[in-house]
C-alpha cells in the first residue's frame, strides 16, 4: 500500500532490515540518525535536538511516514521488527519495495497536498547571508571573554561591514546574533532572558545602525530565541503558567541563565507582537530563530503563533528556523541545517547528513547551510576553505559567512571571494 487512514487506534508490524534511519532523531552536532539499536519513540513530541527532521523511518528498500500531526510512535526491537502505532485519525504512508529517499519526496508531495500552501519566496530569502556569531566567538576567545555575547556591539557590526568591504566580498543579508538585548539582572538579582529590549549601552542607536546597514548594501537581520525564557522575565511574572520545562543545556549557554521553554498559549500572540513589531518598524527584514530544542509539538505551536504575528506585520520578512520537520517548517521561510564543529570526528559526514535531513524533510523550503567554517571560533584555514567549497556546491539554499576570512592569510579571502562570486553567478542562472 501507499497510505491509509485509521478510524481507531491501529498497531501495525513490519519486517525490516537494519539500520533504521530516523531523520527526526539526532544528538547535538552529531550524526546518529541511523541505528541498529532498539528504540520506542514518538517523533511528534521528541525533543527537537540538533537538526530534527520529519516523522518518517527509512530502511532497506522500505519507507514509513505519518501523514498528519495527530500523533503516533515507532518501536523497533533491535532485530527485524518495526511496530508502528497509529492513533485514530492518523494515516500511514508505507512502501516496502522502493528507493526510500525517492519515496520520501513522493510522501512529501502527498502530505503537502493536504496542507495550506505556503507563501511564495521573496528573492532575498535565498540570497547570501553574513552572521556575526562565529566572528563574535573568535573575538571573545581572543579577548579572553567568558561569554560570547559580550563581544557584540554596535561598533563590532560597523567594523564587520568595513571588513566585508575591504575584503571585496559580495553583499547580502547581515544578521546581528546573540547578545544585542538587555541581560542585566532583574529585581531578583538574577540574569534575565525573554524581554527582548535593546541594550542601549552596546547599541545606543539601533534604528540608525539598521539604516546604515541598508545604505551599505546589506539586508538587516536579527537573532532571537523567542521560545525560551527565565522565570524572572516580564512575561512569566505576568503569566507564570507559561513556564515550561527547564532547558538543561544548549549551544553556548552560560549556566547562569537557567533557561526554560515556553508553553504554547494564545496570549503569546500579544507577546510576540510586542517583541517583533518594534524591530520590523526599525527595518529588520530577517529574524533568525534559535534554541527551539524542546518538545517538538510545543515548539511547532510556538512557531505557528509567532509566524502568524510576524506575517501579519510584514509578510516579506524572512523567518528562519532550525527544525527541518515537514510540518514544523510550514511556519518558517528558511530552514537552517544547524551547527557542526571541526572538533567533531568526520565533520564532513555530519555536515552532509544535516543537509540531507533538511533537504528531504523540507524540500520546498530554502535552506541556510549555516556558518562557513562551522561553529568553531578559531578553525584551521584549510578546514575553513574546504567547508566553504562544500557549502557553496550544495543545492537548495544559501551559504552563510560568519567568521570573516581576514583572520587567515590573504589567500583565504581570495578563495572565499571566488567561491561566493561563483555561487552568486550560479544562483542568477538558476533564477532565470
Amino acid at each position: 500500500m501507499k497510505y491509509r487512514y485509521f478510524d481507531t487506534e491501529t498497531v501495525l508490524t513490519f519486517t525490516v532490515m537494519p539500520p533504521l534511519y530516523r531523520p527526526y532523531y539526532n544528538g547535538w552536532g552529531s550524526n546518529v540518525y541511523a541505528t541498529y539499536d532498539p528504540f520506542c519513540q514518538d517523533p511528534f513530541t521528541i525533543n527537537a535536538s540538533s537538526t530534527s527532521g520529519s516523522p518518517v523511518i527509512l530502511a532497506c528498500h522500505k519507507f514509513f511516514g505519518f501523514m498528519n500531526q495527530v500523533g503516533g510512535s515507532f518501536s523497533y526491537d533491535g532485530a527485524y521488527r518495526l511496530t508502528v502505532t497509529c492513533p485514530a485519525g492518523q494515516g500511514l504512508w508505507v512502501n516496502e519495495d522502493c528507493e526510500p529517499f525517492s519515496e520520501w519526496l513522493a510522501y512529501n508531495e502527498a502530505v503537502l497536498a493536504t496542507l495550506p500552501p505556503t507563501q511564495k519566496p521573496e528573492d532575498f530569502w535565498s540570497g547570501l547571508e553574513y552572521c556575526t556569531w562565529v566572528d563574535q566567538k573568535n573575538r571573545a576567545v581572543s579577548l579572553g571573554y567568558s561569554e560570547v555575547q559580550k563581544a557584540i556591539t554596535s561598533d563590532f557590526v560597523y567594523e564587520y561591514m568595513r571588513r566585508v568591504d575591504k575584503l571585496k566580498l559580495p553583499r547580502g543579508k547581515l544578521t546581528i546574533d546573540d547578545g544585542w538585548d538587555v541581560r542585566d539582572k532583574a529585581p531578583d538579582g538574577k540574569p534575565c532572558f525573554g524581554n527582548w529590549i535593546v541594550d542601549r549601552e552596546k547599541f545606543p542607536n539601533m534604528r540608525g545602525l539598521v539604516s546604515d546597514m541598508k545604505n551599505e548594501g546589506f539586508i538587516p537581520g536579527l537573532w532571537f530565541a523567542p521560545f525560551t525564557v527565565t522565570p524572572n522575565c516580564e512575561l512569566i511574572r505576568k503569566y507564570p503558567r507559561l513556564l515550561g520545562k527547564y532547558f538543561p543545556c544548549g549551544a553556548e549557554l552560560e549556566e547562569s541563565r537557567k533557561l526554560s521553554f515556553l508553553l504554547p498559549d494564545p496570549v503569546l500572540e500579544d507577546y510576540y507582537r510586542s517583541i517583533f513589531e518594534p524591530y520590523i518598524d526599525m527595518g529588520f527584514k530577517k529574524f533568525k530563530m534559535d534554541m527551539s530544542y524542546g518538545n517538538k509539538r510545543e515548539m511547532q505551536e510556538l512557531m505557528r503563533l509567532m509566524h502568524k504575528v510576524i506575517k501579519s506585520l510584514d509578510s516579506t520578512v524572512e523567518i528562519e528556523g532550525h527544525i527541518g520537520d515537514l510540518f514544523a517548517s510550514r511556519y518558517c521561510d528558511t530552514v537552517r541545517i544547524n551547527d557542526v564543529n571541526f572538533n567533531i570526528r568526520d565533520w564532513r559526514a555530519v555536515t552532509t547528513e544535516h543537509y540531507k535531513v533538511c533537504r528531504y524533510s523540507s524540500h520546498d523550503k530554502v535552506l541556510n547551510f549555516d556558518h562557513i567554517g562551522t561553529n568553531t571560533p578559531m578553525p584551521r584555514e584549510e578546514d575553513y576553505l574546504d567547508h566553504a567549497r562544500m557549502l557553496c556546491r550544495m543545492e537548495g539554499g544559501f551559504p552563510c559567512v560568519s567568521l570573516l576570512p581576514d583572520v587567515f592569510r590573504v589567500h583565504a579571502a581570495d578563495v572565499l571571494r571566488g567561491e561566493l562570486l561563483e555561487w552568486e553567478q550560479e544562483r542568477r542562472i538558476r533564477g532565470k
